[in-house]
Protein backbone atom coordinates (compact mmCIF):
# COMPACT_ATOMS: atom_id res chain seq x y z
CA UNK A 1 0.00 0.00 0.00
CA UNK A 2 1.35 3.45 -0.92
CA UNK A 3 2.03 6.23 1.57
CA UNK A 4 -0.74 8.24 -0.10
CA UNK A 5 -3.28 5.44 0.42
CA UNK A 6 -2.28 5.14 4.08
CA UNK A 7 -2.73 8.88 4.46
CA UNK A 8 -6.23 8.76 2.92
CA UNK A 9 -7.28 6.00 5.32
CA UNK A 10 -5.86 7.84 8.34
CA UNK A 11 -7.52 11.11 7.34
CA UNK A 12 -10.88 9.43 6.63
CA UNK A 13 -10.85 7.77 10.05
CA UNK A 14 -9.94 11.05 11.72
CA UNK A 15 -12.83 12.83 9.98
CA UNK A 16 -15.26 10.10 10.96
CA UNK A 17 -13.97 10.35 14.52
CA UNK A 18 -15.34 13.91 14.66
CA UNK A 19 -18.81 12.90 13.47
CA UNK A 20 -21.79 13.00 15.83
CA UNK A 21 -22.05 10.22 18.41
CA UNK A 22 -25.07 8.73 20.17
CA UNK A 23 -24.72 11.17 23.07
CA UNK A 24 -24.57 14.12 20.65
CA UNK A 25 -27.79 12.99 19.00
CA UNK A 26 -29.49 12.56 22.38
CA UNK A 27 -28.53 16.11 23.37
CA UNK A 28 -29.56 17.49 19.97
CA UNK A 29 -32.98 15.81 20.06
CA UNK A 30 -33.62 17.20 23.54
CA UNK A 31 -33.46 20.80 22.31
CA UNK A 32 -36.69 22.77 22.39
CA UNK A 33 -36.29 24.86 19.25
CA UNK A 34 -34.39 25.11 15.98
CA UNK A 35 -32.40 28.00 17.50
CA UNK A 36 -31.29 25.79 20.40
CA UNK A 37 -30.41 23.00 17.97
CA UNK A 38 -28.31 25.40 15.87
CA UNK A 39 -26.51 26.67 18.98
CA UNK A 40 -25.73 23.11 20.06
CA UNK A 41 -24.46 22.03 16.64
CA UNK A 42 -22.22 25.10 16.51
CA UNK A 43 -20.47 23.81 19.64
CA UNK A 44 -19.65 20.38 18.18
CA UNK A 45 -16.32 19.54 16.57
CA UNK A 46 -18.18 18.40 13.46
CA UNK A 47 -20.08 21.61 12.70
CA UNK A 48 -18.15 24.33 14.56
CA UNK A 49 -16.45 25.71 11.44
CA UNK A 50 -19.42 25.87 9.08
CA UNK A 51 -21.73 27.36 11.73
CA UNK A 52 -19.21 29.73 13.32
CA UNK A 53 -20.73 32.88 11.78
CA UNK A 54 -24.43 32.11 12.29
CA UNK A 55 -26.80 33.74 14.74
CA UNK A 56 -28.69 30.76 16.19
CA UNK A 57 -31.62 32.99 17.22
CA UNK A 58 -32.34 34.18 13.69
CA UNK A 59 -31.17 31.39 11.39
CA UNK A 60 -33.90 29.83 9.24
CA UNK A 61 -34.27 26.05 9.28
CA UNK A 62 -33.65 25.85 5.52
CA UNK A 63 -30.46 27.89 5.85
CA UNK A 64 -29.25 25.70 8.71
CA UNK A 65 -29.85 22.51 6.69
CA UNK A 66 -28.08 24.05 3.67
CA UNK A 67 -24.99 24.85 5.77
CA UNK A 68 -24.94 21.34 7.18
CA UNK A 69 -25.10 19.96 3.66
CA UNK A 70 -22.35 22.34 2.57
CA UNK A 71 -20.12 21.17 5.42
CA UNK A 72 -20.17 17.60 4.12
CA UNK A 73 -19.24 18.73 0.62
CA UNK A 74 -16.44 20.94 1.98
CA UNK A 75 -14.87 17.92 3.67
CA UNK A 76 -14.55 16.10 0.38
CA UNK A 77 -13.52 19.16 -1.60
CA UNK A 78 -10.58 19.62 0.80
CA UNK A 79 -9.99 15.87 0.77
CA UNK A 80 -9.78 15.93 -3.03
CA UNK A 81 -7.00 18.51 -2.95
CA UNK A 82 -5.05 16.48 -0.42
CA UNK A 83 -5.69 13.00 -1.88
CA UNK A 84 -3.19 11.78 -4.50
CA UNK A 85 -4.17 8.12 -4.34
CA UNK A 86 -6.45 6.22 -6.72
CA UNK A 87 -9.40 6.95 -4.44
CA UNK A 88 -9.45 10.60 -5.55
CA UNK A 89 -11.42 9.58 -8.66
CA UNK A 90 -14.44 9.05 -6.40
CA UNK A 91 -14.80 12.80 -5.78
CA UNK A 92 -16.55 13.01 -9.13
CA UNK A 93 -19.20 10.57 -7.90
CA UNK A 94 -20.03 12.90 -5.02
CA UNK A 95 -20.62 15.56 -7.70
CA UNK A 96 -22.56 13.16 -9.89
CA UNK A 97 -24.99 12.16 -7.14
CA UNK A 98 -25.63 15.76 -6.10
CA UNK A 99 -26.08 16.69 -9.75
CA UNK A 100 -28.64 13.90 -10.23
CA UNK A 101 -30.60 15.21 -7.24
CA UNK A 102 -30.68 18.70 -8.74
CA UNK A 103 -31.73 17.48 -12.18
CA UNK A 104 -34.66 15.63 -10.61
CA UNK A 105 -35.65 18.69 -8.58
CA UNK A 106 -35.44 20.86 -11.72
CA UNK A 107 -37.63 18.39 -13.64
CA UNK A 108 -40.22 18.55 -10.86
CA UNK A 109 -40.15 22.35 -11.10
CA UNK A 110 -40.86 22.14 -14.86
CA UNK A 111 -43.73 19.75 -14.12
CA UNK A 112 -45.08 22.15 -11.49
CA UNK A 113 -44.65 25.25 -13.65
CA UNK A 114 -42.46 27.11 -11.19
CA UNK A 115 -38.70 27.30 -10.77
CA UNK A 116 -38.77 29.33 -7.54
CA UNK A 117 -38.31 26.38 -5.16
CA UNK A 118 -35.59 24.85 -7.32
CA UNK A 119 -33.57 28.09 -7.42
CA UNK A 120 -34.05 28.73 -3.69
CA UNK A 121 -32.72 25.31 -2.71
CA UNK A 122 -29.97 25.01 -5.34
CA UNK A 123 -26.64 24.42 -3.54
CA UNK A 124 -24.41 27.15 -4.96
CA UNK A 125 -21.25 25.26 -3.97
CA UNK A 126 -22.10 22.67 -6.62
CA UNK A 127 -22.29 25.10 -9.55
CA UNK A 128 -18.56 25.23 -10.31
CA UNK A 129 -18.17 21.45 -10.22
CA UNK A 130 -21.24 20.14 -12.05
CA UNK A 131 -21.14 19.20 -15.74
CA UNK A 132 -24.64 20.61 -16.12
CA UNK A 133 -25.43 24.32 -16.03
CA UNK A 134 -27.75 23.82 -13.09
CA UNK A 135 -28.76 27.46 -12.83
CA UNK A 136 -29.83 27.48 -16.47
CA UNK A 137 -32.24 24.61 -15.81
CA UNK A 138 -34.45 27.04 -13.92
CA UNK A 139 -35.14 28.80 -17.25
CA UNK A 140 -36.64 25.70 -18.90
CA UNK A 141 -40.34 26.24 -19.56
CA UNK A 142 -40.95 22.84 -21.12
CA UNK A 143 -39.33 19.43 -21.43
CA UNK A 144 -37.70 20.02 -24.82
CA UNK A 145 -36.01 23.15 -23.52
CA UNK A 146 -34.78 21.03 -20.62
CA UNK A 147 -33.43 18.43 -23.06
CA UNK A 148 -31.57 21.18 -24.93
CA UNK A 149 -30.01 22.49 -21.71
CA UNK A 150 -28.49 19.09 -20.85
CA UNK A 151 -27.47 18.34 -24.45
CA UNK A 152 -23.72 18.47 -23.79
CA UNK A 153 -23.83 16.38 -20.62
CA UNK A 154 -23.74 12.61 -20.01
CA UNK A 155 -27.38 12.80 -18.91
CA UNK A 156 -28.83 13.82 -22.27
CA UNK A 157 -28.76 10.40 -23.86
CA UNK A 158 -30.40 8.62 -20.93
CA UNK A 159 -33.09 11.25 -20.27
CA UNK A 160 -33.98 12.53 -23.75
CA UNK A 161 -36.47 9.74 -24.64
CA UNK A 162 -38.36 10.43 -21.42
CA UNK A 163 -38.30 14.17 -22.05
CA UNK A 164 -39.63 13.74 -25.60
CA UNK A 165 -42.43 11.55 -24.28
CA UNK A 166 -43.20 14.07 -21.52
CA UNK A 167 -43.40 16.89 -24.05
CA UNK A 168 -46.02 14.93 -25.96
CA UNK A 169 -48.05 13.70 -22.98
CA UNK A 170 -47.56 16.56 -20.54
CA UNK A 171 -46.38 14.14 -17.82
CA UNK A 172 -42.84 13.26 -16.82
CA UNK A 173 -42.06 9.79 -15.47
CA UNK A 174 -39.94 11.03 -12.57
CA UNK A 175 -39.47 7.53 -11.12
CA UNK A 176 -37.91 6.30 -14.35
CA UNK A 177 -35.79 9.46 -14.61
CA UNK A 178 -34.45 8.74 -11.13
CA UNK A 179 -33.80 5.09 -11.94
CA UNK A 180 -31.85 6.00 -15.08
CA UNK A 181 -29.78 8.67 -13.36
CA UNK A 182 -28.80 6.41 -10.47
CA UNK A 183 -28.20 3.47 -12.78
CA UNK A 184 -25.73 5.68 -14.65
CA UNK A 185 -24.15 6.76 -11.35
CA UNK A 186 -23.62 3.25 -10.02
CA UNK A 187 -22.59 1.82 -13.40
CA UNK A 188 -19.93 4.53 -13.73
CA UNK A 189 -18.67 3.86 -10.20
CA UNK A 190 -18.51 0.09 -10.75
CA UNK A 191 -16.64 0.54 -14.04
CA UNK A 192 -14.17 2.84 -12.31
CA UNK A 193 -13.64 0.19 -9.63
CA UNK A 194 -12.98 -2.42 -12.34
CA UNK A 195 -10.54 -0.18 -14.23
CA UNK A 196 -8.64 1.12 -11.22
CA UNK A 197 -8.29 -1.87 -8.91
CA UNK A 198 -7.47 -5.55 -9.02
CA UNK A 199 -7.88 -8.58 -6.79
CA UNK A 200 -9.16 -8.11 -3.25
CA UNK A 201 -9.12 -4.29 -3.52
CA UNK A 202 -11.50 -4.45 -6.46
CA UNK A 203 -13.74 -6.97 -4.70
CA UNK A 204 -13.88 -4.88 -1.51
CA UNK A 205 -14.95 -1.74 -3.36
CA UNK A 206 -17.45 -3.54 -5.59
CA UNK A 207 -18.96 -5.21 -2.54
CA UNK A 208 -19.51 -1.84 -0.84
CA UNK A 209 -21.16 -0.38 -3.95
CA UNK A 210 -23.36 -3.43 -4.56
CA UNK A 211 -24.48 -3.58 -0.94
CA UNK A 212 -25.57 0.05 -1.23
CA UNK A 213 -27.54 -0.86 -4.35
CA UNK A 214 -29.22 -3.79 -2.58
CA UNK A 215 -30.43 -1.46 0.17
CA UNK A 216 -31.62 1.15 -2.36
CA UNK A 217 -33.68 -1.56 -4.02
CA UNK A 218 -35.15 -2.76 -0.72
CA UNK A 219 -36.36 0.78 0.02
CA UNK A 220 -37.70 1.23 -3.51
CA UNK A 221 -39.62 -2.06 -3.31
CA UNK A 222 -41.39 -1.02 -0.14
CA UNK A 223 -42.10 2.57 -1.17
CA UNK A 224 -43.64 1.56 -4.48
CA UNK A 225 -45.68 -1.19 -2.86
CA UNK A 226 -47.00 1.34 -0.32
CA UNK A 227 -48.27 3.46 -3.22
CA UNK A 228 -50.01 0.49 -4.79
CA UNK A 229 -47.56 -0.18 -7.63
CA UNK A 230 -48.01 -3.60 -9.25
CA UNK A 231 -45.23 -6.15 -8.52
CA UNK A 232 -44.09 -6.40 -12.15
CA UNK A 233 -43.82 -2.63 -12.41
CA UNK A 234 -41.84 -2.51 -9.17
CA UNK A 235 -39.31 -5.01 -10.50
CA UNK A 236 -38.58 -3.07 -13.69
CA UNK A 237 -38.25 0.16 -11.67
CA UNK A 238 -35.37 -1.11 -9.53
CA UNK A 239 -31.69 -0.46 -10.13
CA UNK A 240 -30.54 -3.23 -12.53
CA UNK A 241 -27.75 -4.60 -10.34
CA UNK A 242 -27.87 -7.49 -7.89
CA UNK A 243 -25.55 -8.61 -5.09
CA UNK A 244 -27.21 -10.80 -2.48
CA UNK A 245 -30.78 -9.94 -3.41
CA UNK A 246 -31.55 -11.98 -6.51
CA UNK A 247 -34.80 -11.96 -8.47
CA UNK A 248 -36.54 -14.56 -6.29
CA UNK A 249 -35.60 -12.59 -3.17
CA UNK A 250 -37.04 -9.43 -4.70
CA UNK A 251 -40.25 -11.34 -5.42
CA UNK A 252 -40.52 -12.31 -1.75
CA UNK A 253 -39.73 -8.82 -0.46
CA UNK A 254 -42.51 -7.37 -2.61
CA UNK A 255 -45.00 -9.66 -0.85
CA UNK A 256 -43.98 -8.74 2.72
CA UNK A 257 -46.05 -6.24 4.65
CA UNK A 258 -44.02 -4.94 7.59
CA UNK A 259 -40.50 -3.98 8.62
CA UNK A 260 -40.06 -6.92 11.00
CA UNK A 261 -40.79 -9.49 8.28
CA UNK A 262 -38.55 -7.69 5.81
CA UNK A 263 -35.75 -7.66 8.39
CA UNK A 264 -36.16 -11.42 8.93
CA UNK A 265 -36.00 -12.03 5.17
CA UNK A 266 -32.86 -9.92 4.78
CA UNK A 267 -31.15 -11.79 7.61
CA UNK A 268 -31.34 -14.94 5.50
CA UNK A 269 -28.90 -13.28 3.08
CA UNK A 270 -26.43 -12.02 5.66
CA UNK A 271 -27.93 -8.54 6.08
CA UNK A 272 -28.05 -8.53 9.87
CA UNK A 273 -27.84 -5.76 12.41
CA UNK A 274 -26.37 -6.01 15.90
CA UNK A 275 -28.58 -5.76 18.95
CA UNK A 276 -32.34 -5.54 18.71
CA UNK A 277 -33.22 -1.94 17.81
CA UNK A 278 -36.85 -0.94 17.36
CA UNK A 279 -36.97 0.19 13.75
CA UNK A 280 -39.62 2.62 12.59
CA UNK A 281 -39.43 2.04 8.85
CA UNK A 282 -37.83 0.05 6.05
CA UNK A 283 -35.71 3.11 5.25
CA UNK A 284 -34.31 3.06 8.78
CA UNK A 285 -33.70 -0.70 8.53
CA UNK A 286 -31.81 -0.35 5.24
CA UNK A 287 -29.70 2.54 6.51
CA UNK A 288 -28.90 0.67 9.75
CA UNK A 289 -27.71 -2.36 7.76
CA UNK A 290 -25.64 -0.06 5.53
CA UNK A 291 -24.20 1.86 8.47
CA UNK A 292 -22.90 -1.27 10.20
CA UNK A 293 -21.11 -2.38 7.03
CA UNK A 294 -19.72 1.11 6.40
CA UNK A 295 -18.38 1.42 9.93
CA UNK A 296 -16.66 -1.96 9.70
CA UNK A 297 -15.06 -0.92 6.42
CA UNK A 298 -13.86 2.37 7.89
CA UNK A 299 -12.40 0.59 10.89
CA UNK A 300 -10.82 -2.46 9.25
CA UNK A 301 -10.28 -2.01 5.51
CA UNK A 302 -6.87 -1.24 4.01
CA UNK A 303 -8.46 -0.22 0.69
CA UNK A 304 -8.36 3.59 0.54
CA UNK A 305 -11.17 3.83 -2.04
CA UNK A 306 -13.50 1.60 0.01
CA UNK A 307 -12.71 3.63 3.13
CA UNK A 308 -13.29 6.88 1.23
CA UNK A 309 -16.62 5.63 -0.15
CA UNK A 310 -17.67 4.45 3.33
CA UNK A 311 -16.91 7.87 4.78
CA UNK A 312 -19.03 9.51 2.07
CA UNK A 313 -21.99 7.27 2.87
CA UNK A 314 -21.62 7.60 6.66
CA UNK A 315 -21.62 11.38 6.47
CA UNK A 316 -24.67 11.32 4.20
CA UNK A 317 -26.51 9.28 6.84
CA UNK A 318 -25.39 11.75 9.52
CA UNK A 319 -26.67 14.60 7.36
CA UNK A 320 -30.09 12.93 7.08
CA UNK A 321 -30.09 12.28 10.83
CA UNK A 322 -29.49 15.94 11.60
CA UNK A 323 -32.18 17.03 9.14
CA UNK A 324 -34.66 14.58 10.71
CA UNK A 325 -33.77 15.86 14.19
CA UNK A 326 -34.24 19.50 13.19
CA UNK A 327 -37.59 18.76 11.56
CA UNK A 328 -38.71 16.77 14.61
CA UNK A 329 -37.76 19.65 16.92
CA UNK A 330 -39.56 22.11 14.64
CA UNK A 331 -42.77 20.08 14.83
CA UNK A 332 -42.58 19.62 18.59
CA UNK A 333 -41.91 15.87 18.72
CA UNK A 334 -40.52 14.41 21.93
CA UNK A 335 -36.80 13.70 22.10
CA UNK A 336 -37.48 9.95 22.38
CA UNK A 337 -39.68 10.00 19.28
CA UNK A 338 -37.03 11.87 17.30
CA UNK A 339 -34.25 9.55 18.47
CA UNK A 340 -36.28 6.53 17.42
CA UNK A 341 -36.24 7.79 13.82
CA UNK A 342 -32.45 8.19 13.59
CA UNK A 343 -29.77 5.77 12.43
CA UNK A 344 -27.21 5.72 15.25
Amino acid sequence: MSFSSNSVIAKARAIYGRSLKADDYARLCAKGSVAEAAAFLRQTDRYADVLSDINPQTIHRGRLEALIRRSTFDIFERFHKFDHSDSRVFFKYIIMELEAEQILTALESVAGGSADRYVAELPTFLLEHAETDLLALAKAENYMEFAHLIEDTPYHKILRPLLVDAQQTGRINIVECERRLYTFYYLSALRTADRTYKGSDRQTLRRSLLKSIDMENVVSCCRMKMFGTAPEKIKVSLLPFRYRLREDTIDRLIQLNDTEKIQAELEKYGYRISGNPELQSVEQLAETISMEHLRRTLRLSRNSAAVYYSLIECLKIEQRNVKTAIEGIRYGLSSSDILSMLVI
